[in-house]
């Protein structure tokens, strides 16, 4: 199920036709086969690119995810969680992989909804591939998984994510073999060189790790191809070429017979904080190749508050004989958040060295987990909706050091809600979405 919210600036908003930008045009293109990834912010055009075929795995480099996804759309790979403890890591494991594959023919596949589910979380534990070790607050992994590449079948064993000590860069202990047993590695992945981006990128087969995307502030949306879970075919999630976003931006879409766009007031649309929430239904096929959906247009309110409008104006499939890949389109901004004061939800406190809710998105259990500088004393803990009523409310002795407070989220409604930390050291807020 989709989180979705209303955008919240009647307050700051005028007219949305009032304050936009005159429309600026720009074009992207990604290549036959769509084999280029092209990472774009909205304020500054393309921020970076890089081969869509050049890795399996993507670790997140944040000390408080825990998600893994996979290249499944560009390098084929599929999981799948086996039916054995982590102590048979290095048996042959051909036939459990047969009996998994005939019970779930599915494989797993990253999530279309967020970022923080890729394909490795999608298992059975309560991180899918791991636990939470509240004594060393790292992450240790309870499953073995079936890992097919184009070219080799793996078992794939994702022993711990370290995330000691605090302010450092995770680093993951990764475990790997031929499925029968054979070549055994042992990889460790210190996430330290992707600091400020979303993910650490590595290859399955050698160990090695690269730096693919730009810093995750430098970026609204990626041109790439993805595995749409709601295209199943022969037990497969076809493969689209679309838009996903970064984590955090928030997206309208606009069905509107008005094709030029300009009298469209953003403010009273519903934003989609889904990943997909642009996707592939900006262009469809028909008899003359694929089209742009010429009544479609999209409100977009990236991370550092600003709204802006786009348009897509053309594209050329993957396998066109000219620009193969293209997308052209034409934006502008709508709204330019006021500069931060220091009361926004993004602020940080000088007491807080690291505030987050893990996991986010979540289900009825989240934990907030801060890193205090100081010893905080009584801070009042609150949880409001998106009316700004009070859901939930409590009040925690906070010392120095690494902390997590649990917090029940059963019987809350899905979507978003702001969860604030007030003390006579401390007032600040951070999101947080129920799914």
């Amino acid at each position: 199920m989709k989180n979705k919210f209303t955008l919240a600036l009647a307050a700051l908003a005028i007219s949305g036709a009032a304050n936009a930008q005159t429309w600026e045009h720009d074009t992207v293109i990604t290549g036959t086969g769509y084999m280029t990834n092209v990472y774009y912010s909205l304020e500054n055009g393309t921020a970076g690119t890089a081969a869509a075929d050049n890795w399996h795995l993507g670790l997140s480099a944040s000390r408080f995810s825990e998600a893994i996804i996979t290249n499944s759309a560009d390098k084929s790979v599929r999981i799948f969680e086996l039916a054995s403890d982590t102590a048979d890591y290095g048996d042959n494991l051909t036939t459990a992989l047969s009996t998994a594959i005939t019970a779930h023919p599915m494989s797993l596949y990253n999530s279309n909804i967020n970022w923080s589910k890729g394909a490795f979380n999608q298992g059975t534990a309560p991180y899918g591939w791991a636990t939470y070790d509240g004594g060393t607050h790292w992450l240790v992994g309870t499953k073995i998984f079936g890992l097919i590449t184009g070219t080799d079948t793996l078992q794939a064993f994702i022993k711990e994510k370290q995330t000691t000590p605090a302010g450092a860069s995770p680093v993951y202990v990764i475990k790997t073999a031929k499925i029968d047993g054979t070549n055994a590695q042992t990889y460790t992945i210190n996430a330290s060189a992707s600091a400020g981006r979303n993910f650490t990128y590595m290859n399955i087969l050698t160990g090695a790790t690269l730096e693919r995307e730009p810093l995750s502030a430098d970026w609204d949306f990626l041109f790439t191809n993805y595995n749409d879970a709601a295209v199943v075919f022969q037990n497969t999630q076809y493969k689209v070429f679309g838009i996903l976003n970064n984590d955090g931006v928030e997206v309208a879409k606009v069905d509107t017979v008005d094709t030029e766009f300009d009298n469209l007031d953003y403010t009273t649309y519903t934003y989609d904080t889904s990943i997909t929430s642009i996707g592939r239904a900006w262009k469809a096929s028909g008899q003359n190749g694929t089209v742009v959906e010429d009544s479609l247009t999209y409100f977009i309110k990236v991370n550092n508050g600003d709204v802006w409008q786009i348009v897509f104006t053309a594209h050329n499939s993957g396998t066109a004989a000219t620009d193969p890949g293209l997308a052209a389109f034409k934006k502008r901004k709508v709204f330019a958040a006021p500069v931060d004061t220091g009361t926004s939800v993004k602020n940080i406190n000088n007491n807080i060295g690291m505030l987050t809710v893990a996991p986010n998105p979540a289900g009825n259990i989240a934990n907030i987990v801060l890193d205090a500088k100081a010893n905080l004393g009584a801070i009042t803990v609150s949880i409001t909706d998106i009316n700004g009523r009070t859901v939930q409310s409590f009040t925690k002795n906070i010392n120095a050091g690494f902390q997590q407070l649990p917090i029940n989220l059963n019987g809350l409604a899905t979507g978003m809600y702001i969860i604030r930390l007030n003390g006579a050291s401390i007032n600040t807020a951070t999101k947080l979405i129920k799914e």
